[in-house]
């Protein structure tokens, strides 16, 4: 649990010794050689993917130089941070926060559009720089960091790419995954691809930040040492908020009147279908409650739209109001970027989607994190840690199918102070799960000391 974090002694910094760069086998740097030559050779189709998904995220089609290594990287000697998407940019901007309050400087780097746009959103600062991070071809990668030159390299959750790791030691330059997210399929699979090259990765990291006991443990099955690894806890609890947006949620909470929200969190396409009769029951119930729904995917704002219309459940969009706007209709599409937090402070209860069907639920901290309590069905293998935390502190509860959480919704949203009760276990558990961000930056100052090139 992270309430322990701060008296443990592997969430100390270690000595120098113990972090330097470890060997590289003969196996991995064959594997990454060849690894080289195929992502040369698939390089025009590589580009034609780029092209193609340009179609849909127009951002895939613009600024292809930093793809090459090329564009702008900021002040040398500050931190390499890679977050490849918008859920690594949000679980690692406490850290980077951390960072810019020390006066150092941050390369932030993604692959995907939606990663860095919410990086511009997140830190519009000067000592930020914001691109795309190269391909993992070797070249490309030594031709950002020669002219970066970090002190230090950041990879966010569970990215593992070859010649980002290779290319950084080649440098000198130590790397630390942080916010470490180990998954047991991962462990699987890997292991049985050319003999578990793929986990040897993991052990080219000078320091392994992670959660919770159940992720370590992992990490030393994959064979990282003992030594390398932090217990932190969770980034994300510790994500910055701007206060605008709470505060907007609640007074267009308050102009809704008294009855109860229900938000439908990042569900996806396939539980769209058991999603419809849950909400059209609790919508005809006698204290319908409000809904506010906000699809995964901007991809799908227009099909639930048209969905609900079809299953004749009157709905507004909120492309279609001001913010100001109180709609009519008892039930709200979110279909806009950006503004979560808005609709985590007007909601008094929130469904995490991707777990109704075998997906492995999405993040549940954004919900947690504000207080909210989370209801989900029983697929959650993405997110053990922290759901099993949770529902056994009372936080959140899970189903086995969509029937039997509307059953429980309609009882909740009904009983006033049975939702208070789950409401004040998710406050709770919050409370407790704070403050890992100080504990990452603290054990990542023993990786900053100036150190010679690893060969």
């Amino acid at each position: 649990m992270v309430q322990r974090l701060d008296g443990m002694a592997r969430g100390s910094a270690a000595p120098q010794a113990e972090i330097g760069a470890l060997p590289v086998s003969w196996r991995l740097r064959l594997v990454a050689a060849l690894w080289q030559v195929l992502l040369h050779l698939a390089l025009p189709v590589m580009l034609l993917l780029l092209w193609q998904r340009g179609r849909r995220e127009a951002g895939y089609r613009q600024r292809l130089g930093e793809r090459f290594g090329g564009g702008a990287v900021g002040a040398k000697g500050g931190v390499w941070i890679f977050a490849a998407s918008l859920g690594e940019t949000r679980a690692v901007s406490p850290l980077v926060r951390r960072f810019l309050e020390q006066g150092v400087p941050v390369l932030l780097t993604h692959s995907t559009p939606a990663g860095l746009q919410e990086g511009l959103r997140l830190f519009p600062e000067a000592t930020v720089v914001h691109r795309y991070v190269p391909l993992d071809l070797s070249w490309a990668l030594a031709r950002m960091l020669r002219r970066a030159q970090p002190k230090l390299g950041l990879v966010v959750e569970s990215e593992l790419w070859p010649g980002q790791l290779l290319v950084a030691r080649r440098l000198g330059i130590p790397m630390a995954q942080v916010n470490g997210n180990l998954l047991e399929r991962t462990i699987a699979r890997d292991s049985k691809r050319l003999g578990g090259v793929r986990l040897e990765l993991l052990r080219l990291f000078s320091l392994v930040l992670t959660k919770s006991e159940t992720y370590r443990d992992r990490y030393l099955r994959a064979g990282v040492e003992d030594a390398r690894i932090r217990l932190v806890g969770e980034l994300k609890f510790d994500q910055w908020v701007d206060p605008a947006q709470p505060a907007l949620g609640q007074r267009l909470r308050a102009a809704w009147g008294t009855a109860p929200v229900l938000l439908i969190a990042s569900s996806i396409e396939a539980e769209e279908p058991l999603l419809l009769p849950v909400l059209a029951a609790l919508l005809a119930h006698p204290s319908a409650p409000r809904i506010i729904w906000a699809p995964r995917s901007p991809q799908r704002f227009d099909a639930v739209s048209e969905q609900l219309e079809a299953a004749g459940i009157a709905h507004a969009r909120r492309s279609d109001l001001t913010l100001e706007d109180a709609p009519t209709p008892r039930l709200l599409l979110a279909d806009s970027l950006g503004e979560m937090n808005i609709w985590y402070a007007m909601a008094d209860l929130v469904f995490v989607g991707a777990s109704l069907v075998a997906q492995g639920g999405h993040n549940i901290i954004e919900p947690l994190a504000q207080g909210k309590p989370v209801v989900m069905g029983e697929s959650i293998f993405g997110i053990t840690y922290p759901a099993l935390d949770a529902i056994e502190a009372g936080a959140l509860e899970i189903f086995p199918s969509a029937p039997a959480m509307a059953t429980r919704l309609q009882a909740l949203l009904g009983d006033p102070a049975a939702l208070a009760g789950f409401t004040a276990c998710a406050a709770g558990f919050n409370a407790t799960h704070l403050g890992a961000s100080a504990r990452s930056y603290a054990a990542l100052q023993a990786l900053t000391a100036p150190r010679g090139t690893a060969r």
